[in-house]
């Protein structure tokens, strides 16, 4: 029969310092990868909501975009306004 080794208090452990350095590096590399992997797939589901959130909504423009704009079509119109007036009076000094 075989006999079962008894583990107490003075049992040792004889292991090699290049296995022991081998078991912590192939340790973190997996502790690492995993949360590598876990991280990505967080993130893509995040974008993924974010993009389902955002799929119906109207990005309105920056107020001072459309500000700029208002003030650039009224100094049009202005000119417009001026520019047809003095063709008015030339036709009217023509006739």
């Amino acid at each position: 029969m075989s006999r079962i080794a008894k583990v107490d208090d003075k049992s040792t452990l004889n292991i090699s310092l290049s296995y022991l350095l081998q078991i912590i590096g192939v340790a973190a590399i997996a502790v690492w990868g995993y949360a590598h992997t876990t991280e990505r797939i967080d993130f893509n589901l995040r974008e993924t909501q974010n993009l389902r959130a955002n799929q119906n909504k109207y990005i309105f423009p920056d107020i001072r975009v459309l500000e700029e704009q208002v003030i650039q079509l009224e100094k049009e119109v202005i000119i417009l306004r001026t520019e047809l007036e003095a063709y008015k009076k030339q036709n009217a000094n023509n006739k």
